[in-house]
C-alpha cells in the first residue's frame, strides 16, 4: 500500500496506457501534468485520500477509455473540458465532494456507457442533452442535491437502452417519463426519496426487463389503476411511503417472479387481495400503516418462500390464519395494531425459523398456546401486549431459552409466576405490567423487572421486593437486606480489581496500537487541505498554540479550539486529534461524505506529525446542552424555538439514515453534540463512532458499548448489532430534555430511574403529575401551545420504546413533526386520564408498544 502524493514527474510516462493506483493512501491533487499522458486507456485512482479538483487539463487525454475516481474527497466542478473525450465509456466518481452543475456539453461525449456520479454535491437540473447518449446503458446520479424534472426524452434515443436507473435522494419532481424504458432493457429503476407528485406511472410496470422498481417516500398519488400490466417481471416493488390510496390492484396477485413487496405507509384501503397466494417466489411482504380491513385470505398460505410478513397498524380483523403461522420459512410477522379477536393457535408448533412474533394490540383472547413454545430458534421478540389473554403464564414458556424480548403487558394474566421462567436464560426485557399476577417473581426475572422500571406496575398481588411490598414476607425482606449489605461489602472489592485490570489491559493495547501505528503515523507526517483564507500558521496564532483558553469542546475523540482567518477574520472550529489514540480516517471520510444543513460539515483537514485537525464553521450559539441546562443567565425558550431545534436534529439524523450512501449511524447523538449556529439552528458533530453502512452487514458487530450514559438505547445492553433505531432512541432522549430541561441523568431522579423512565413514571399516575415532567415555562404557556409541547412528548415516547422495531424511523418522526397534529383532545384523554388506572382501562396503554398514537408518526 502506497502513500504520499502523484508527483506531477508522472508526465515522463507519456508512453503510458494503464495507471492502476486505487486501494492505497495517497493524498494531495491530482497533478496537472496528467495532460501528457496522451496514450493512456485507463485511470484508476478509487479508494484514496485524494483532494482537490479534477484538472481541467484530462480533457487533453484523448484516448481515455474508464475513468475511476470513487472514494475520495475529490471536490469543485466538473470541468467542462472532459467533454472533450470522445472516447471515454466508463466515468465513475462517485463518493467525492463535487459540486456545481453537470456541464451541459454532456451529450458530446457519445461513446459514455456509464455515468456514476452518486453522492456528491451536484445540484441545478439534469441536463436534457444527457438523453441523446445513444449508448448510455448506466446512470446513477443518486443523493446529490438535484432539482427540477427528468428530461422527458431520457431513454427514448438510448440505444440498445438503458440497463440500470438510479436518481435516489434529490430533489427532483414532475412526471415519470412514459419511455424511460423504451429499449426493452431496463432493470433497475430507482427514483426514490424525491418529490415526484404525479399519479402512478403506470407504464413502467409494462417494461417486460424491469426487475427492480424503487419509488419509495415520494408523493405519488390517487390509484394504481386495475388494468396495471398482469404479466410484470418485477421481482423487487418498493413504494413505501407515498399518498397512494384505493384498493390494491388484484393484478399484483399475478406478478410470479416477485420477491420483495413493500406497500407500507401509503392510504390503501379495502381487502387484501386473495390472488396474493399465486405468488410463489415472495419471500418479503410488507403492507403496514395502511387502512386494509377484513381477514388475512387462507390463500396466503401458498406463499411457501415467505420469511417476513408485515401487516401491523391497519384494521384488520378475524382469526390468526394457523397456515401462515405455522410456516416452515417464516422469520418475522408483525400484526401489531390491528383487530384481530382469536384465539391463537397451537399451530406454532411446526414454524421452527420463527425469530419475531408481534401480535400487539389486537383482541386476541385465551391462553398462551405451548405450541407456541416449541420454536427452537425463538430468538428475538415475543409481543403479546395489550390484548384480552388470560389463563396463568405457562410452564412451558420456558422452553424459549433464546428468546431476548418478552411483553404480555396490559393482558388478564393471573396466578403466580412459574420458577421455570428461570431457564430463559437469554432474556433481557420482560414486560409483564398491568396484569392479575401474585406471588413471587422468579429471580431472573426481578433481576430483569427492576433494571426497567415500570415493567411489573399494575399487578397489586405481586410480591415486588425492591418496592418493599406487603405482598412480600417479612422474612423475605430480612434475607434481602442481608445479601443487601453483603452485596455493599463485595461489590466495592470486585469493582477495584475490575478497574485494575481493566488499566493494565489499557495499557497494553495503547502500547501495542502506538507501535503499530508509527508507520503510519509517518507516512501521514503532513498533508492538508484547509479552506482559502485559513492557514496553519492562523490556527497555531488564534489558538497561542493550543492554549485551553480557546477550547470550546472536549470529548472522548478529541479537543475542540475556536481559531481565526488573520486575513478575513473569519473564526473557524478546529478539532486536534491525537492519531496515537484515535483513527482520524473514519471521521473524516463521514463528514466528507455530508452535505446537510443540519449537519456539521468538514470545511478542510490538516495531518502533521501525529496529530490530526478537522476544521469545520464555527458555531457561536455553543451546544443544546449550554443552551437548555445553562443556569445563569437561564434562556427562554418558546415553541417555535424548541420546534425548530427539534425538526432540524430530526431532519439531520434522518439524512444520515435514510439519504446518505453509504447510510451513516451516528452513535452517540446526545446535547452536546448538537452545536447552535447564531439563529440558533442545530447542527449535529462529533462523528468519532459513526458507522457507515458499507461497514456493516447482518452479522456486523462491535466489540464495545459507544454512547453517553443515559442516551445509550437499552439493546445496547444485550446486543452488538448496529442498528440506525439506537440514534432514534438518543434523539428521544434529547426532545425529553428540551422540555423538561433535566439531564438524561437527572439528579431529581429516583434511584434507577433515567429521563425516559422518569417521564413514562409520571404518565401513568395523573394528567397533572404528568405535566409536571414540563419545565415550568411551558407550565406557563396557553393551552394551545401545551397541547404542541405535548405532541412532541409523545413522540419522545415513542422514540424511547424499549423495543427498537417499536421505534419509529427518522423518516417517519420528521413526517410527523412537519405535518400538524391531529386529534390531541382524544390523545390527551386517552393517555393521561386522572382516573385511576386499571389493567383493563384503555388509557393506560398510550405509552406502551403497539399504542394507537404510534400511528400518528409517518401518516
Amino acid at each position: 500500500m502506497f502513500n504520499g502524493t502523484i508527483s506531477e514527474d508522472i508526465s515522463h510516462f507519456n508512453l503510458l496506457m494503464y495507471l492502476d493506483l486505487s486501494e492505497n493512501n495517497l493524498t494531495g491533487h491530482i497533478p496537472r501534468s496528467i495532460s501528457s499522458l496522451r496514450n493512456l486507456n485507463f485511470l484508476f485512482l478509487y479508494n484514496n485520500m485524494i483532494t482537490g479538483f479534477i484538472p481541467p487539463e484530462i480533457g487533453n487525454c484523448s484516448s481515455l477509455v474508464e475513468i475511476r475516481l470513487q472514494h475520495n474527497f475529490i471536490s469543485g466542478n466538473l470541468p467542462s473540458e472532459i467533454c472533450e473525450l470522445h472516447g471515454l465509456k466508463v466515468f465513475h466518481t462517485f463518493n467525492n465532494q463535487i459540486e456545481g452543475h453537470l456541464p451541459q456539453c454532456i451529450e458530446r461525449m457519445q461513446s459514455l456507457e456509464e455515468l456514476a456520479l452518486y453522492n456528491n454535491r451536484l445540484t441545478g437540473s439534469i441536463p436534457f442533452g444527457i438523453s441523446n447518449l445513444t449508448n448510455l446503458t448506466f446512470l446513477s446520479l443518486a443523493h446529490n442535491d438535484l432539482s427540477g424534472a427528468i428530461p422527458s426524452d431520457l431513454g427514448k434515443n438510448n440505444l440498445p437502452g438503458l440497463v440500470k436507473l438510479d436518481l435516489t435522494g434529490n430533489r427532483l419532481d414532475g412526471r415519470i417519463p412514459s419511455g424511460i424504458c423504451a429499449g426493452d432493457r431496463l432493470v433497475v429503476l430507482a427514483l426514490g426519496n424525491n418529490n415526484f407528485n404525479s399519479s402512478f406511472p403506470k407504464e413502467i410496470t409494462e417494461c417486460k426487463s424491469l426487475n427492480r422498481l424503487i419509488l419509495r417516500d415520494n408523493f405519488l398519488q390517487g390509484s394504481i389503476p386495475d388494468d396495471i400490466e398482469k404479466n410484470s417481471s418485477i421481482s423487487y416493488f418498493d413504494i413505501r411511503g407515498n399518498l397512494l390510496e384505493g384498493r390494491i390492484p388484484i393484478r399484483f396477485g399475478f406478478w410470479r417472479n416477485l420477491s420483495m413487496m413493500d406497500l407500507s405507509d401509503n392510504k390503501f384501503s379495502g381487502s387484501m387481495p386473495k390472488e396474493f397466494g399465486n405468488l410463489q417466489n415472495l419471500q418479503v411482504l410488507r403492507i403496514s400503516s395502511n387502512r386494509l380491513t377484513g381477514e388475512i385470505p387462507w390463500e396466503l398460505t401458498h406463499c411457501q418462500k415467505l420469511t417476513e410478513l408485515d401487516l401491523s397498524m391497519n384494521n384488520l380483523s378475524g382469526r390468526l390464519p394457523p397456515g401462515i403461522l405455522s410456516s416452515f420459512t417464516m422469520k418475522i410477522i408483525r400484526l401489531q395494531e390491528n383487530k384481530f379477536n382469536s384465539v391463537i393457535p397451537e399451530s406454532f408448533s411446526s414454524s421452527q425459523t420463527l425469530q419475531e412474533l408481534q401480535l400487539g394490540k389486537n383482541m386476541l383472547e385465551g391462553p398462551i398456546p405451548c405450541g407456541l413454545t416449541k420454536i427452537q430458534h425463538f430468538s428475538s421478540v415475543l409481543n403479546l401486549s395489550m390484548n384480552k389473554l388470560s389463563g396463568e403464564i405457562p410452564k412451558c414458556l420456558s422452553n424459549l431459552d433464546k428468546l431476548e424480548i418478552l411483553d404480555i403487558s396490559s393482558n388478564g394474566f393471573s396466578g403466580e409466576i412459574p420458577s421455570e421462567v428461570n431457564n430463559m436464560v437469554s432474556l433481557s426485557f420482560v414486560n409483564i405490567s398491568f396484569n392479575l399476577l401474585s406471588g413471587k417473581i422468579p429471580g431472573s426475572w426481578e433481576k430483569i423487572l427492576d433494571s426497567h422500571p415500570g415493567s411489573s406496575l399494575g399487578n397489586p398481588e405481586l410480591c415486588l421486593i425492591s418496592t418493599e411490598s406487603t405482598n412480600c414476607g417479612k422474612r423475605d425482606r430480612k434475607s434481602h437486606a442481608r445479601a443487601k449489605i453483603l452485596a455493599g461489602i463485595i461489590a466495592p472489592v470486585l469493582l477495584l480489581a475490575f478497574l485494575l485490570a481493566a488499566v493494565y489491559i489499557l495499557l497494553i493495547r495503547v502500547q501495542n496500537s502506538s507501535l503499530a501505528d508509527q508507520s503510519l503515523l509517518h507516512s501521514l507526517s503532513r498533508t492538508e487541505d484547509l479552506p482559502e483564507d485559513l492557514n496553519f500558521e492562523d490556527i497555531l496564532h488564534a489558538t497561542e498554540r493550543w492554549s485551553d483558553k480557546y477550547v470550546i469542546g472536549r470529548g472522548k475523540h478529541g479537543t475542540v479550539y475556536r481559531t481565526q482567518s488573520v486575513r478575513t477574520r473569519k473564526n473557524w472550529a478546529v478539532k486536534k486529534v491525537d492519531l496515537s489514540e484515535t483513527k482520524i480516517s473514519m471521521e473524516m471520510r463521514t463528514l466528507s461524505l455530508i452535505r446537510h444543513r443540519n449537519v456539521v460539515r468538514m470545511e478542510g483537514y490538516s495531518i502533521r506529525n501525529g496529530y490530526g485537525y478537522i476544521v469545520t464553521d464555527y458555531m457561536p450559539g455553543g451546544t443544546l446542552h449550554e443552551l437548555v441546562h445553562r443556569e445563569k443567565p437561564r434562556m427562554a425558550l418558546n415553541w417555535e424555538t424548541r420546534f425548530r431545534i427539534a425538526l432540524g436534529i430530526a431532519q439531520g439524523l434522518s439524512y444520515l439514515h435514510h439519504d446518505c450512501v453509504p447510510k451513516i449511524i451516528h452513535r452517540d447523538i446526545k446535547s452536546n453534540n448538537i452545536l447552535m449556529d447564531s439563529e440558533l439552528e442545530p447542527k449535529i458533530g462529533d462523528f468519532g463512532t459513526a458507522k457507515m453502512d458499507s461497514d456493516i452487514d447482518e452479522s456486523s458487530t462491535v466489540s464495545e458499548i459507544v454512547g453517553t450514559l443515559g442516551y445509550i438505547a437499552p439493546e445496547n445492553a444485550y446486543t452488538t448489532r448496529l442498528t440506525e433505531k439506537c440514534d432514534v432512541y438518543s434523539y428521544g432522549v434529547i426532545l425529553l430534555e428540551l422540555l423538561s430541561r433535566k439531564l438524561p441523568v437527572d439528579p431529581s431522579f429516583e434511584e434507577g430511574l433515567d429521563i425516559a423512565s422518569w417521564v413514562r413514571k409520571n404518565s401513568q399516575s395523573n394528567y397533572s403529575d404528568f405535566l409536571s415532567c414540563f419545565d415550568e415555562e411551558i407550565q406557563s404557556w396557553d393551552s394551545e401551545e401545551q397541547r404542541k409541547a405535548l405532541d412532541l412528548m409523545d413522540i419522545a415516547i415513542k422514540c424511547t420504546e424499549f423495543m427498537a422495531d417499536s421505534r419509529p424511523s427518522m423518516r417517519e418522526v420528521v413526517g410527523s413533526l412537519v405535518r400538524c397534529p391531529e386529534n390531541v383532545d382524544r390523545l390527551r384523554k386517552r393517555l393521561f386520564s386522572s382516573s385511576p388506572m386499571s389493567a383493563n382501562t384503555e388509557s393506560n396503554h398510550g405509552i406502551f408498544p403497539g399504542s394507537e398514537s404510534y400511528k400518528k408518526i409517518g401518516e
